[in-house]
């Protein structure tokens, strides 16, 4: 007898029923056998060795895989942290997708993770670096998730040196779309940058994990790091803006953007400055160092060139900044604006300057620990202060003989070898011309203190006779004005430059020029 077919459906729907059921039972009465399978799996496909506490599955109405302390350790390394640590983590899906090949998952939803991106060169595999599978970075997924979702996350880079502090970052939250071993994978993140604080959005791709080698994985996309707190690195303030796109893999980021910081200011003087950078830079995400290949920068009017890196040192917390600056034509004012206090720059005038610029960490104030030397030259250099102005006119007045005689600001060419420590500028030697003199000059201005401690020699066309002006001084300087000719000029005098920067004092040091040579 022929079952009708209206039967024969009930029968076969009565069939799968019954081995969905079957299914569920199974899976209810072997937690701890597909717990052991999940285990063995995922050491398997990343060559790692693997932990997980507690395992369950629920597969009605729909399939959800849930679990507790799941750790992913390169294989061997006890003594590295996990690559990977999840407090807990739910996977739910369709029992069509359990069946499938690969199988396939709607969501995975993460709490309590933890990333930590080992140096690179660190491979999965054995306890003496190797890889386990020499052969292939990445292998074909037995499983497919539509949609992973993480909030509250760790991202540590662990550094090559055991003596450097791993980089952290808190990752609010991170969403990544096919998710699969073998694919490159869409995400899109929000975390918090520890220094300068800030918050960054970025969105891009990650992948095809690299099993053999996590450092090797790529990745690119774009950031937008906003409201970055500058006051929050000891010295300095203002916030920054920047914007950019990245690519390559975790150990060799290649990094190009641009900052804005409209008000950015030292401590010392706390006056905004405009500043804008454009950069280009490659980042070893593994360890966090950062290696500067172009820095084009925009201070007020002066564009400044720098290049070099920002990397750990051996047994201290934090990076250096090591930089080479370049600045062909520049306006002191832009500098002294930000580093001088006073309602107007002390002077003005067009710089040229190399220096090497160093910036160590730790907890001091940045004009205390920032370290610069090199040379500069200023030309058509004009003070602002009218004190100085005067003194400056004076001198040049005398320095030609003519002592009293109406005369105009002068304006100097200053040349000269910088280094800065401790909050102190020295200068050996800086010299500069005005009509009638030449002056050369070696001592010390502290930039807190305003203390200026100068020791130097006045070259002078005129006589100490003429200088005078004459009268009777003049005919009894004469006596003395041969003591002080040299090489060809009127005078050569020791001076002497005391006193703070609101109020100078000019004068002959009276040792120096009274002692025999």
């Amino acid at each position: 007898m022929k079952m009708p077919r209206a039967v024969r459906w009930i029968v076969i729907a009565i069939g799968v029923i019954l081995v969905v059921l079957a299914i569920v039972a199974g899976a209810g009465s072997r937690t701890e056998t597909l717990r052991r399978l999940v285990v063995d799996t995922l050491a398997d496909r990343l060559d790692s060795d693997i932990e997980l506490q507690s395992f369950s599955v629920d597969t009605f109405p729909t399939v959800d895989i849930r679990g507790q302390g799941l750790v992913i350790r390169l294989k061997g390394r006890t003594d590295v942290p996990p690559l990977v640590q999840i407090r807990s983590f739910v996977i739910t899906g369709g029992m069509l997708g359990l069946l499938s090949r690969p199988r396939r998952f709607r969501t995975v939803t993460l709490e309590g993770l933890e990333i930590n991106i080992p140096p690179g060169g660190a491979k999965f595999g054995t306890s003496d670096g190797t890889a386990a599978n020499p052969e292939s970075g990445s292998s074909s997924s037995p499983i497919h998730i539509g949609r992973l979702v993480s909030s509250d996350a760790v991202l540590r880079l662990i550094p090559r040196r055991a003596d450097k502090t791993p980089r952290e970052f808190a990752i609010h939250q991170l969403s990544m779309t096919g998710v699969g071993v073998e694919e490159r994978m869409p995400f899109e993140a929000e975390l918090t940058n520890p220094l300068p604080r800030g918050h960054i959005r970025t969105e891009g791709r990650f992948g095809p994990w690299n099993r053999g080698n996590p450092g090797a994985t790529t990745l690119d996309g774009k950031y937008v790091f906003d409201k970055a707190d500058l006051s929050t690195i000891k010295g300095i303030g203002g916030i920054l803006t920047s914007t950019g796109e990245f690519g390559g893999q975790l150990d060799r980021i290649a990094v190009k953007g641009e900052t804005r910081t409209p008000d950015f200011r030292l401590k010392l003087t706390d006056k905004p400055v405009p500043l804008t950078t454009q950069f280009e830079a490659v980042v070893d995400g593994t360890d966090g160092d950062t290696y500067l290949n172009a820095v084009n920068a925009q201070l007020e009017k002066t564009a400044i060139f720098a290049k070099g890196a920002v990397v750990g040192t051996p047994g201290v917390k934090g990076r250096t900044v090591q930089l080479h600056v370049k600045v062909d034509d520049g306006r002191i004012e832009d500098f002294l604006d930000l580093a001088v206090k006073t309602d107007r720059p002390v002077m003005s005038g067009q710089i040229a300057l190399h220096a090497d610029f160093v910036l160590p960490p730790g907890p001091r104030d940045v004009v205390e620990k920032l370290r610069l030397s090199g040379e500069f030259d200023l030309s058509s250099a004009r003070f602002t202060d009218p004190g100085v102005r005067e003194k400056l006119t004076s001198m040049s007045q005398r320095a030609r003989g003519a002592p009293g005689t109406p005369g105009q600001d002068v304006m100097s060419d200053v040349e000269g070898q910088f280094r800065l420590a401790d909050g102190t500028l020295s200068l050996t030697p800086v010299r500069f011309r005005i009509p009638g003199a030449a002056v050369q000059l070696s001592g010390t201005y502290g930039l807190q203190s305003e203390a200026l401690q100068f020791d130097g020699t006045l070259r002078m066309d005129a006589t100490i006779s003429e200088a005078a002006g004459g009268g009777l001084k003049s005919v009894f300087l004469k006596m003395v004005d041969p003591f002080f000719k040299k090489r060809g000029a009127g005078a050569v005098l020791p001076i002497r430059v005391r006193g703070t920067r609101q109020d100078p004092k000019f004068g002959l040091d009276v040792v120096k020029a009274l002692t025999p040579k």
